[in-house]
């Protein structure tokens, strides 16, 4: 269900195992029903809250909107 190597098989805290591999039992038997728009609400907050924390792209040669403004048309 998860990629090798991701958080849930390096994770130490053995709760936190006991509680995915239940989790993981009930979706199986589907006795936990998933809410699709529950869970892409989830994953934007997450990738929303990613963007916020990570430094804005700068690249050396971009130029600004008026600088391109300041050409004379040809």
């Amino acid at each position: 269900m998860h990629e090798p190597g991701s958080r849930a098989d390096t994770d130490p805290d053995p709760d936190r195992k006991m509680k995915l591999d239940s989790l993981k039992d009930r979706i199986a038997r589907a006795e936990y029903a998933v809410d699709p728009a529950v869970v892409a609400e989830a994953l934007i907050r997450r990738v929303c809250a990613e963007r916020a924390s990570a430094p804005a792209v700068s690249r050396r040669d971009a130029r600004s909107r008026a600088a391109r403004a300041a050409r004379r048309p040809r």
